[in-house]
């Protein structure tokens, strides 16, 4: 059969058109034991107007069914998930054993493996994207004692599920994957040099138990309300929330 462009362009029209990589959304909610909320009372008196008004945010989110249990620091999510500059749709690969019972072997599954997931993040000046994470590879493994922390159940501490979505070019969430126990395995080097006038950015590695697709389209409130009224009035709406 010939290709016939035609029928090419009219079976991508059906389908609303191409899905471009630039249009995502990652969720990464901040584990309770990491995220430490400023203590320090001249901190506090300077970010008295952010405060009270993630405050109020977080109130809003939780009277209409935000997800806040099980993490902390709302608003660094939401900061670090309008920062998150790329990411993955993780990858999920079949291992294998060769078998042989009678004539040529054959394989057969075996386990399911799970790739390491790459977040890179826009890095502001008060740094606080590579302290947070510095934070969390701390708590997983104090450099004071070198004891790494037990990986399973809710009392780990550091284990969070993120959530990477997918929409179309009219804000409806195509595809999504939900990493299952997440956690930080690596921070990438930064460069430094005076040649350099670019932004920093911060590359982190994840790994995760396994992820769940999630399949259903919804359409992002948030983002549409974002691309109306700003960003200021979007987060009034609970993280990721859709419809």
């Amino acid at each position: 059969m010939s290709f016939s462009p035609n029928l090419f362009l009219s079976n991508i029209r059906g389908k609303d058109g191409l899905a471009k990589p630039s249009r995502f959304q990652v969720v990464l909610p901040i584990p309770v034991n990491v995220y430490k909320p400023n203590t320090s009372i001249i901190e506090k008196i300077l970010n008295l107007p952010n405060s009270v008004f993630n405050d109020v945010s977080d109130a809003v989110s939780k009277a209409i069914g935000g997800e806040t249990g099980g993490s902390g620091g709302s608003s660094i999510s939401r900061y670090l998930s309008l920062q998150c500059e790329s990411a993955e749709l993780p990858g999920r690969t079949i291992g294998t054993a060769d078998v042989k019972i009678y004539g040529p072997s054959f394989k057969v599954p075996t386990s399911t493996l799970y790739n390491d997931m790459t977040l890179t993040f826009l890095c502001t000046n008060d740094f606080y994207e590579r302290k947070l994470f510095d934070k969390w590879l701390e708590y997983i493994n104090p450099s004071d004692t070198n004891n790494f922390r037990f990986p399973k159940g809710e009392k780990s501490g550091y284990l969070t599920n993120i959530t990477v979505i997918q929409y179309d070019d009219f804000i409806k969430q195509i595809y999504a994957v939900k990493l299952i126990d997440a956690f930080p395995i690596a921070i990438a080097p930064q460069a430094l040099s005076w040649a350099e006038d670019g932004f920093h950015r911060l590359s982190i590695s994840f790994a995760y138990q396994r992820f769940e697709p999630v399949f259903e389209g919804k359409y992002d409130v948030g983002a549409a309300i974002a691309s109306v009224f700003g960003s200021a009035a979007a987060r009034l709406l609970p993280l990721g929330r859709a419809f």
